[in-house]
C-alpha cells in the first residue's frame, strides 16, 4: 500500500502542478498580466521536469534486481 501511494504521488504531483500552471496561466493572459504568466509558464517547465526526473527514477531504480 505504502508503494502505491507512494507511486501516486510522484506521478500525480507534476500532472497536478502542470494543469494549475496552465489554469492560472490562462487566467493571466485573460487579464493581461504577462509576469504572471512567464512565471507560470517556468512553472510548467519545472512540472514537465520533474515528471520527467521521476519517471527516470522509478524505471532506473524500480527494476527488481534479477534483470529488466
Amino acid at each position: 500500500m505504502g508503494m502505491f501511494v507512494l507511486r501516486l504521488w510522484m506521478w500525480a504531483v507534476p500532472v497536478m502542478l502542470f494543469i494549475a500552471s496552465a489554469a492560472f496561466g490562462g487566467i493571466a493572459v485573460a487579464d493581461g498580466k504577462w509576469g504572471l504568466f512567464v512565471m507560470m509558464l517556468f512553472m510548467g517547465c519545472v512540472a514537465v521536469s520533474l515528471l520527467v526526473f521521476h519517471w527516470w527514477l522509478m524505471y532506473r531504480f524500480g527494476h527488481s534486481p534479477g534483470g529488466e
